[in-house]
């Protein structure tokens, strides 16, 4: 039976986790291990899920390469046609364990959630899975420290088991900005939101999950993220937000819904000038300002603190759907859509 979340909104109760399929390293070494101040010890693995973005999952690796190196990997591809993939899961074969999904599954995410909830089931109980998709990246160095400080949080919060190691999105809306609160208590942020139809506020598809409250709470991935909001709501409480995070969505990432685009997606992402804009690397000294900043009113907002790599530049805020901009051609897509469905009901 799950285990039913008690104790104040806010604290965290229980642990649940979203993950990806495997790739691993053969290190043991402590780059994928983290201990707080007392010796507890845990260990950390980094889980990767790609569908046709050849470029943006070998910018998502190269950034673990350069942030994280030697933690293992876990790598899945939902069964991408993009030559590009199959080359970049090629040459990550020696260093991981990769395995690509052919199983058709035509809704919004794919096979994204049932690949994690098998990803999860083959790892140990101590450990803290790490979930990135091709279209995220690090965004510095994750340090010694920075893995001591997230052991030493859930040593403290028994019950808490999602983790979000993101920026916030420039596109937040002040309102939201607002409910984001940093806890000094816990040296983490909560989003104190009102609405459960909001998800995020206790789950998201890219967090740290611990395995071994996962397992204990009998989580199971459900096809839909809100619907994994409301079940980590239930179980684990309020995820908390990293003061300083290290790892982000790349904006203006090309995007599919149902393995598929609408005419009005292409159109967006062609007006938007979809592609790839990685980010630079934090450097150390910006590392140290985003340490030693006031944390209640400097939130981390990716617009704020990143720099895209090679001088590049996009309007701000850095836009993540390409139909947000545009009012009709979010009334094209809603069209499209019904079109849609309506051709399913009537068997076409």
């Amino acid at each position: 039976m799950r285990r039913q979340a008690d104790g104040p909104l806010r604290r965290p109760l229980d642990g649940r986790s979203r993950t990806i399929i495997c790739v691993t390293t053969n290190s043991p070494s402590l780059v994928g291990r983290g201990a707080d101040s007392r010796g507890l010890r845990m260990k950390f693995a980094v889980a990767v899920f790609s569908f046709n973005r050849g470029a943006h999952l070998r910018n998502c690796l190269h950034s673990i390469e350069q942030g994280w190196s030697g933690v293992p990997l876990y790598l899945v591809d939902d069964g991408s046609d993009d030559p590009e993939v199959a080359q970049v899961l090629a040459e990550y074969a020696s260093r991981a364990h990769v395995e690509r999904v052919d199983v058709l599954n035509k809704s919004k995410n794919g096979n994204l959630y049932r690949n994690m909830q098998r990803v999860y089931e083959r790892l140990s109980d101590d450990t803290l899975l790490v979930c990135l998709q091709d279209d995220t990246q690090l965004t510095r160095a994750v340090t010694d420290a920075d893995r001591a400080e997230i052991v030493e949080y859930l040593h403290a919060n028994p019950g808490s088991a999602i983790l979000s190691p993101a920026f916030q999105r420039g596109t937040i809306s002040v309102r939201a900005l607002s409910d984001l609160q940093y806890d000094s208590a816990h040296h983490m942020y909560y989003f104190n939101r009102p609405s459960p139809k909001v998800a995020g506020m206790h789950y998201s598809d890219v967090a740290m999950f611990h395995v071994g409250r996962l397992r204990q709470a009998q989580w199971r991935f459900i096809e839909d993220e809100f619907a994994n909001d409301k079940q980590a709501r239930e179980l684990f409480g309020q995820m908390a937000y990293l003061p300083c995070p290290w790892a982000m969505w790349v904006p203006n990432a090309p995007a599919y819904r149902n393995r598929a685009k609408t005419l009005a997606w292409r159109l967006g992402e062609r007006w938007s000038r979809s592609g790839l804009y990685p980010f630079e690397l934090m450097a150390s000294a910006q590392v140290d300002a985003m340490r030693a900043r006031d944390f209640e009113a400097d939130k981390p907002v990716a617009d704020r603190f990143l720099t895209l790599a090679g001088g590049r530049e996009l309007p701000h805020p850095w836009a993540y759907d390409p139909l947000k901009r545009w009012r009709i051609l979010r009334r094209l897509n809603e069209f499209e859509e019904w079109i849609k469905r309506v051709r399913k009901a009537l068997g076409f």
